[in-house]
């Protein structure tokens, strides 16, 4: 009996293949890395009530990225703890007055946009603010106060002292203000004659009244102070004469003898000028020798070796606003420059 065909069973349809549903959601993107928070600089503080000669105001410079790599690469500290170790940082006297610039400090003279050490970029700078009050009857009321008025938190401001002589500050108020002296111009006369002024006398305005004034001249009849006459400050002879050793002393170093008032002085000619005046005889200045009686004449002026002190204020708000806006973020690494 013929076998019968069966029919193959019949394949079931294939499904057709459904794309899967498109999300109206937009894909996740992944977030950048927050940006540090620009550092706002706090505003230098008022010292406009200070006698001018009496303070001074200086910058520093330096790397937060430099600081963080000796931190944790070279002394293997975690990075909250070396954060920690820079908020607490206390800058010395010697730091913070160096004549040159050693890593993490530069110059920033003129401006940098990398660190000249690791090439970090301008975000890792920061700066300290550092204010020095000469000690003295016309500013310790002044200082103690301003002291007093400054924020306490978080070490904000940092007061340092310093003990030094009358006669170490003199000639640091001499280098001060012989820098960047054009002395053939002479305006620059005028300008000394203005600083020393405000240093003998340091609550009178002597910007104001040099505003005033066209001349400067020794007077007739003063014994001794000043006066204001027609344009012209009339100083006492003595005061006269002092100002004169002074303009001596800042351009003394300039071609042959220091320029005065009174034109070109070699010191032994300023010695037999100071001698025919009386000015020496009054100081009991017995010496024939120009130099000794030069030694005596700066012993004078300046105060000779007592003690003063020197009061720096350091300003840390910038520094401390910086640490703090970048402790998220990784430092970069060094670049070899």
């Amino acid at each position: 009996m013929p076998k019968r065909k069966t029919k193959s069973a019949a394949k079931p349809a294939a499904k057709s293949a459904r794309s899967p549903a498109r999300s109206s959601r937009p894909p996740k993107v992944a977030k950048p890395a927050p940006k540090p928070k620009a550092a706002r600089k706090a505003p230098p503080l008022d010292l406009s009530v200070f006698p001018p000669e009496s303070v001074a105001a200086l910058e520093r410079r330096l790397c937060l990225a430099c600081v963080l790599d000796v931190f944790t690469r070279h002394l293997h500290l975690a990075a909250r703890t070396a954060h920690l170790e820079i908020k607490r940082f206390t800058p010395s006297i010697a730091e913070l007055y160096a004549p040159g610039a050693a890593r993490p400090w530069f110059e920033d003279q003129p401006p940098q946009d990398f660190c000249p050490y690791c090439g970090s970029a301008s975000k890792w700078h920061t700066r300290l603010l550092v204010y020095r009050i000469e000690s003295g009857k016309a500013t310790d009321a002044l200082r103690r106060e301003l002291v007093k008025s400054l924020p306490q938190s978080e070490n904000q401001f940092l007061i340092l002292e310093e003990k030094a002589t009358q006669q170490h500050a003199f000639f640091e108020w001499l280098d001060k203000i012989g820098k960047g002296l054009d002395l053939e111009d002479p305006a620059w006369l005028r300008e000394i004659s203005r600083h020393y002024l405000g240093r003998k006398e340091p609550k009178t305005d002597w910007t104001a009244h040099f505003g005033q004034i066209h001349s400067i001249r020794r007077s007739r009849h003063l014994v001794t102070g000043w006066e204001i006459d027609n344009d012209r400050l009339f100083l006492a002879p003595h005061l006269f004469d002092e100002l004169l050793l002074v303009q001596y002393l800042v351009s003394r170093s300039y071609k042959a003898g220091g320029l005065t008032f009174e034109g070109r002085y070699t010191l032994q000619e300023l010695f037999a000028r100071l001698r025919r005046s009386g000015y020496l005889r009054a100081l009991d200045i017995n010496t024939r020798n120009p130099a000794d009686a030069l030694e005596q004449l700066v012993a004078y002026l300046s105060g000779g070796e007592s003690a003063i002190r020197f009061y720096h204020i350091v300003d840390r708000r910038d520094f401390l606003e910086k640490v703090k806006s970048l402790r998220l973020v990784k430092p970069p690494k060094p670049k070899a420059r």
